[in-house]
């Protein structure tokens, strides 16, 4: 499956101009006339080619001997290699339908619809037996023969891109939910962070220890400063008795060597 099925506004298999199976985002209503547009203007002597306008990528994939068309309409940040992959994931498809039997001689539109639907619902990345109901599976084939005057185009559409939407929504969700749980997971990291910090905090909690933590630094810091200043006194006053008491050994060896004052008085 791609990455990012939102990113997937439509793609097909056509055979000329004959659609032989498509998905449409029904997120983009009219979306099929503009692929029918391209496909009627498919470019000549190409293998792949691929176009980008207004943040849309027009990408073609064409058999050797131009008889069947992939295409697809993608958001242009879709990755080069997942385009490729899905249009070759429809080649591929319809390949095994050729093996097994299938004829595309004279194809009529949509003939291979409910046959491609779980392709489709492959590459968007939807479990047909849990929450599908497309043209194709079982419950819609019940439900066709209960109500046989849908028409068969009309009852596609009405299936598959309502449907097919409703499934890219759940997708979402559950992208969505995943990315909360994630986030959940950081804020209980930061969480416990905080706890062992007790530095960054959310709300007046926050503020509060910051605070604390300000109030606690200035507090430390003015405690060693005095610890430093009551330090520095004393080295002061102990260098200063040491001096004076080298001063009075000298000056009690001068008035030894002298025999008191006579030095003065000579």
């Amino acid at each position: 499956m791609i990455s990012n099925p939102s990113l997937l506004s439509y793609t097909c298999i056509a055979k000329g101009t004959v659609v032989l199976a498509e998905f449409a985002s029904k997120e983009e209503p009219g979306i099929e006339d503009v692929a029918l547009r391209c496909i009627e203007n498919t470019p000549p002597h190409h293998s792949i080619f691929s176009h980008t306008v207004r943040k849309k990528t027009y990408t073609f994939s064409i058999d050797d001997d131009d008889s069947l068309v992939y295409f697809a309409i993608l958001d242009e940040a879709m990755e080069k290699p997942e385009s490729l992959w899905l249009l070759n994931r429809l080649r591929s498809a319809v390949e095994d339908l050729v093996r097994g039997g299938e004829t595309l001689t004279n194809p009529s539109p949509r003939c291979l619809q409910a046959k491609m639907d779980p392709v489709f619902a492959e590459i968007v990345g939807v479990d047909l037996e849990l929450d599908m109901d497309l043209v194709g599976s079982p419950r819609s084939v019940a439900r066709d023969s209960r109500n046989p005057s849908i028409d068969s185009s009309k009852g596609r559409r009405a299936s598959l891109m309502p449907l097919l939407g409703k499934q890219l929504k759940a997708l979402k969700k559950k992208n969505k939910r995943l990315h909360t749980e994630d986030s959940g997971d950081v804020g209980m990291m930061k969480e416990t962070s905080e706890k062992k910090v007790d530095l960054c905090g959310n709300g007046n909690g926050g503020v509060s220890s910051r605070k604390e933590l300000r109030n606690g630094l200035l507090t430390d810091h003015h405690h060693h400063r005095q610890k430093a200043k009551q330090m520095w006194k004393k080295h002061v006053w102990f260098v200063l008795i040491f001096d004076f008491c080298i001063c009075a050994v000298l000056f009690g060896i001068w008035l030894w060597v002298c025999e008191g004052f006579q030095c003065v008085n000579g």
